[in-house]
């Protein structure tokens, strides 16, 4: 099993990658979040392997926060 998150700033975005996430029996989209500092303090308590991440967004671009994970 695939264990993944997602981060965008906009529901409509999230809501359909999980969507498509639901019809994949081996990926597990674990939680959803529009806030990058969010994402971040949970990934530090629960890795995943697979993160779909947005590109712009408002604060910090997914590239930049992507150079934030260890």
């Amino acid at each position: 099993m695939i264990r993944a998150i997602a981060i965008d700033d906009e529901p409509l975005a999230l809501q359909i990658i999980d969507h498509f996430c639901n019809q994949i029996d081996f990926v597990s989209l674990e939680k959803t979040f529009t806030q990058q500092n969010e994402a971040l303090k949970h990934l530090k308590k629960f890795p995943v392997d697979l993160i779909f991440l947005d590109i712009q967004m408002p604060n910090k671009n997914g590239i930049d926060f992507y150079k934030l994970l260890e």
